[in-house]
Formats: C-alpha cells, structure tokens, sequence
C-alpha cells in the first residue's frame, strides 16, 4: 500500500514537472467548456498532420503517427482513437535553422539550432466547434568546440587562410542542426501537455 503511494506520488510529481516545463502557447484560444473532464471523458479522434513548408520533404503520415504516440505517451488519461470526440489538426509552418559563433579565451563555440513552429486546432466533433487553438514553437540546439590552433608566424596564418580559401574548408564547421523529427516531436509533446488537465 505504502509503495503504491509513493509511486504514484512519484508519477504526479514527473507529470507535474513535465507541465512546469512546456513550451508557452501563442495566440491561445481555450473555449469555457473545453475542460479536462470534457476531454477526458471525450477522447481524442483523428489527429492529423500538414506542411505548409515549400520544399520540405515532410511525410504527414509520420507525422501523424508521432503526434499521436506524443499524446498517448504525455497525457495517459485522454482515450486517443477512432471514437474519440476532439479532433486535432496540426500544421507545421514553420522549420528555421540559425547559426551562431564564439570565441571566448582560445576556444571557439559553433551551435546550431533548429526551431519548428506549429499551428494546432482542436474542433468538437459533436458540435463542429473550435475549442482550442494557438501556435506552439520549439527549438533545440547542437553545439561543437574547437580549441584554437596558436599560429606563432605571420606566414603559418597566411598559408591556412589559402589553404582554407582553396579547398573551401572550414577548419572549425558548424555541427549539424538537431533533426527536424526530435524537435516536431517536441513540439507535439508541447501540445499535449498544454491542454486542459486537473490539477
């Protein structure tokens, strides 16, 4: 009896922690009746994903599988299936990739960050209504570290710059942006967890 409470006080505690660090909810729409009985007792129906992204090789049929795995996996007490009365439509509309550098006492620091934007609508079924709403963004970033190479002669750091110039190499790269999977799926986690749950 005693474990059971504290497992389950442990669980609470990760849920609640989880909440504490979801990614913020811009332009929120929340109808009144849109509460966490409501959804609990209604499930969630289809889930369905899109790209508004040109030239983005982004399978919605993926997509939508995570999606659904991200709300089974973060909130447990919604039922998410076929029978389900809310449906959620998700769009991606944005997948930003930025870059940025610095040196600090011999070291050079080169991240990466990747940022996906997603729209997301929730619509009663019984009633054909929307009842939630708003754009959630996240973003995640690699980071590399390279020590500086100390070149004692002007000729040393002439002869790397041409030698860099001609092979068009970079002798401290950019580290690859995290993938564009780990991030929406973040997202989708984001989303999950900014819908209406009891306290």
């Amino acid at each position: 009896m005693l474990l059971t409470l504290v497992v389950g006080t442990v669980l609470a505690g990760c849920e609640t922690l989880d909440r504490l660090a979801a990614p913020g909810v811009e332009g929120l729409l929340l109808a009144p009746d849109f509460t966490a009985v409501a959804l609990t007792d209604g499930g969630i129906g289809d889930a369905g994903v899109r790209s508004t992204l040109d030239g983005k090789t982004v399978s919605p049929e993926s997509l939508q599988t995570m999606l659904t795995a991200a709300i089974r996996s973060k909130r447990p007490d919604v039922f998410v299936g076929a029978r389900g009365r809310y449906q959620v439509s998700a769009q991606v509309i944005g997948d930003d990739i930025n870059k940025r550098s610095q040196d600090i006492e011999g070291t050079t620091y080169r991240w990466a960050k990747r940022q996906v934007k997603v729209s997301y609508t929730v619509v009663d079924g019984a009633t054909g209504r929307q009842v939630w709403g708003g754009i959630i963004t996240t973003e995640n970033e690699t980071l590399a570290t390279y020590e500086i190479k100390r070149l004692s002669k002007t000729s040393e750091r002439m002869l790397e710059e041409i030698v860099t110039a001609l092979t068009d190499t970079d002798p401290y790269p950019y580290p690859d942006p995290p993938a564009f999977n780990d991030v929406v799926n973040q997202n989708f986690e984001g989303f999950a967890l900014n819908l209406p749950y009891q306290s």
